[in-house]
């Protein structure tokens, strides 16, 4: 290429006359006055900010109404309507046929929405309340219960799980759920939605660590369906445990089931509120109205016969009933996959337009239509080439995750998903409401201010086989109460690092806990509640009105012929001086590591100082109130009975419990063994 020289450039450019004059600037004339100028000006500028306030009006308007879609305010948007060039500089082009990839033309650079700072602010103060605060409740739409005594919640989450994967179960939890952990635990699900993790491909092998950390992820959570292992991770077999277990079973009804396999992260909050407001896809260039006549028929998914079906699907409660009540009949004659649901489409796209005419010829129109939409249910289809989908592969980058992408699958690295959380601005959608207890506001009448506390570490293969079932025990006894029930396994494993006997993890749980409730009910593990009916509440009266007294803040019993007290149950009430007790007794250096009583000797030489003698309730030689030993078990008397033989207490733990549950059905136990 020639360079342009000088005279070149300016040969571009023509003068407005051919005077060889120079310009001269010009002066306003002298008939225009200082005034009218002034004038002139404000008036511009009083046009000029009336335009800006009408354009910001049309901004304000055009944006969604919905303030729970947190997109704009983190991370840029990509609009779904351009093309995939403009979306994604080196996307693949749909008409290449040798699909590789090729640099586009540069995108212009995605429009970051600021929030203005009274959103921010407001964000601020979302993060940093409580997880089941009193603000959040009007906010939280309750599960119902229904005139024959039946849940129903609008959401049921099922993700499909092996026993390996509890890190990103733990992911799910925090992040779906806001359940980050269990100290103020999710005792009911009390929201409009229930979840459940969908355990398939049985536990782990026995007497290995992986299983002890399985069992006590059971005994905190509280959230996972064990499957046999027999039954694998399909479409029929997860709508099949849904129809009789939930169901029939435990009498739970629903609107919505969303099933995801681990390895899949969703949009929950983005679902939802699509659902609620029956318009899928509403960023997208393709909306899609379900039918406000039938919103529960309808089937969301792929239905192309691979593995993709059953990654994720949602169907409503009256399609699933209509596919459960014809499976047999579409397994044996449309069965063109493993996978129900893609079975269930290529019936009805055989066989809709059978019943279609059907209707139209006996029913008049309106009458048609709406017998059609209960016969055939909606297929929201997330398989169609050229159309948006909003169920797509993981391409192991955020930036190809778009406001319309719901479903994501085979994201296999944690930190991926968290990527991914972070990227979609994820907010946790809440599956029960429930209140911090506060010293400053207390309410001694609320029995969710109170938690029945035990360990859920177990460091050997001595309790492996009886803790789940013994935490199981105290959390029914909970539960018929309205307590907390809490189970810990971290702060007992961190004694390793702290040098001290692991059963100084109690001292740390109970400290952990205690500002969080008004009176905690600490159990070992090996204990077990005999006479579930009796309350903590009476029993705190029942010793007020013995000893005349209510102003103690630990009760503790020493047994009968023992020279030490027991620490394996007793109560502590939420006071400055428990706190100060507590530290205290963590500051007891000597009985660290110091046989055999450890953080019992630590525990009994506090109480034993002159200040503390009128804050401490101590049981002495008591063997019944809460505390009895196998051998002195009295039926209808004892509570709590106590394991805790010289060698493995598992045997004895086990035997406790089937008497428990003797006790529960109406029968007579005279005597307890305690080997």
């Amino acid at each position: 290429m020639t360079k342009k020289t000088s005279s070149q450039h300016e040969a571009l450019w023509i003068p407005p006359s051919s005077s060889s004059t120079p310009l001269q600037r010009l002066s306003p004339p002298s008939s225009i006055d200082n005034s009218s100028t002034r004038r002139a000006t404000l008036l511009l500028l009083l046009t000029c900010l009336l335009f800006l306030l009408a354009f910001n009006a049309r901004l304000v308007s055009n944006a969604p109404e919905d303030d729970d879609q947190d997109f704009g305010l983190t991370i840029p948007l990509i609009p779904s309507d351009l093309s995939s060039a403009q979306r994604d500089p080196y996307s693949i082009s749909p008409a290449s046929s040798n699909n590789k990839i090729s640099p586009g033309p540069l995108a212009p650079a995605p429009i970051a929405i600021t929030p203005s700072p009274s959103t921010t602010e407001q964000q601020d103060q979302i993060q940093q309340k409580p997880p089941f605060s009193d603000e959040d409740d009007d906010k939280v739409i309750a599960a119902e219960t229904t005139t024959d005594g039946s849940t129903h919640y609008a959401y049921i989450v099922v993700i499909a799980s092996e026993a390996s994967h509890q890190s990103r179960r733990n992911l799910i939890r925090s992040n779906y759920f806001g359940l980050h952990d269990n100290l103020i635990p999710c005792m009911r699900h009390n929201t409009d939605v229930y979840y459940t993790f969908w355990i398939h491909g049985g536990p782990p092998p026995s007497n290995t660590p992986e299983r002890r950390r399985y069992e006590t992820e059971k005994m905190e959570w509280n959230d996972m369906a064990e499957m046999p292992n027999d039954v694998p991770f399909e479409q029929e077999t997860v709508l099949e445990w849904v129809e009789n277990t939930l169901k029939a079973t435990r009498r739970i009804e629903y609107d919505y089931l969303i099933v995801q396999d681990i390895e899949t992260f969703l949009q929950l909050h983005a679902i939802k509120r699509e659902l609620d407001a029956g318009v899928i896809g509403e960023y997208s260039n393709m909306p899609y109205v379900v039918s406000m006549d039938q919103p529960l028929n309808l089937i969301w998914g792929s239905f192309l016969g691979n593995d993709d079906d059953r990654q994720a699907f949602i169907i409503g409660s009256d399609a699933a009933q209509l596919v459960m009540n014809k499976r047999d009949h579409i397994q044996q004659q449309f069965a063109v996959s493993k996978h129900l649901l893609t079975n269930t489409f290529t019936y009805y796209r055989a066989v809709s337009g059978v019943l279609k005419a059907e209707t139209d010829a006996f029913l008049v129109p309106e009458e048609a239509v709406e017998e059609q939409g209960r016969l055939i249910p909606e297929f929201i289809r997330e398989d169609r080439l050229g159309e948006t989908q909003r169920f797509i592969r993981w391409e192991n980058n955020v930036e190809s995750v778009h406001i319309e992408d719901h479903v994501i699958s085979r994201v296999y690295q944690d930190k991926d998903f968290l990527a991914l959380a972070r990227w979609t601005s994820l907010r946790p959608v809440p599956t029960c409401a429930r209140h911090y207890y506060s010293s400053d506001r207390p309410n001694d009448r609320d029995p969710a201010s109170i938690a029945v506390v035990t360990s859920s570490y177990i460091y050997d293969n001595c309790m492996e086989p009886s803790a789940t079932l013994a935490a199981e025990n105290k959390r029914h006894y909970a539960l018929q109460h309205g307590y907390s029930f809490v189970a810990r396994a971290p702060e007992f494993e961190q004694q390793l690092v702290k040098h001290r006997k692991i059963v100084w993890g109690k001292i740390d749980v109970v400290e952990k806990l205690l500002p969080k409730y008004r009176w905690l009910f600490w159990m070992d593990m090996d204990a077990v509640v005999m006479d579930p009916g009796r309350s903590v509440e009476a029993l705190l009266e029942k010793l007020s009105e013995s000893t005349n007294n209510n102003n103690y803040d630990l009760v503790i019993a020493r047994p009968h012929q023992d020279k030490m007290i027991n620490a394996g149950v007793f109560l502590i009430r939420n006071s400055r001086w428990s706190l100060q007790f507590l530290r205290d007794v963590q500051d007891t250096m000597s009985w660290y590591n110091k046989g055999p009583s450890f953080e019992q000797g630590a525990m009994a030489e506090v109480i034993n100082r002159p200040e503390n003698q009128n804050h401490v309730l101590l049981l002495d030689g008591d063997d019944q109130t809460f505390n009895t030993l196998p051998k002195l078990y009295i039926p209808n008397v004892s509570f709590v009975v106590h394991f805790a033989p010289d060698k493995c207490p598992n045997d004895a733990v086990l035997k406790g419990l089937q008497a428990a549950d003797i006790l529960q059905q109406g029968g007579l136990v005279s005597s307890l063994d305690e080997e």
